[in-house]
């Protein structure tokens, strides 16, 4: 699993600022997101400078137990507005 929802998260940003930012589809990030489709290089340069970090952290860093456990406040406090 990547980190694309845990950084888009606690930058405060829903699927569709990402998008914005990215150029990329609501659709497209959420498969990512969910490790459903492989982005391309360029895909994953976007949504690391987007979310102010870089490909490998984003894309080839596991998540740790406490970014799990973050990740999940952050994304009640992001849905629930």
């Amino acid at each position: 699993m990547n980190k694309v929802r845990y950084y888009r998260l606690i930058s405060g940003l829903l699927l569709k600022d990402l998008s914005e930012k990215t150029g990329l589809s609501v659709g497209h990030l959420s498969h990512i997101e969910n490790g459903n489709k492989q982005p391309s290089k360029s895909a994953m340069e976007s949504i690391a400078l987007a979310v102010g970090s870089t490909v490998p952290e984003v894309f080839y860093t596991p998540l740790t137990a406490e970014e799990k456990e973050e990740m999940e406040h952050l994304g009640d406090e992001v849905d629930n507005g």
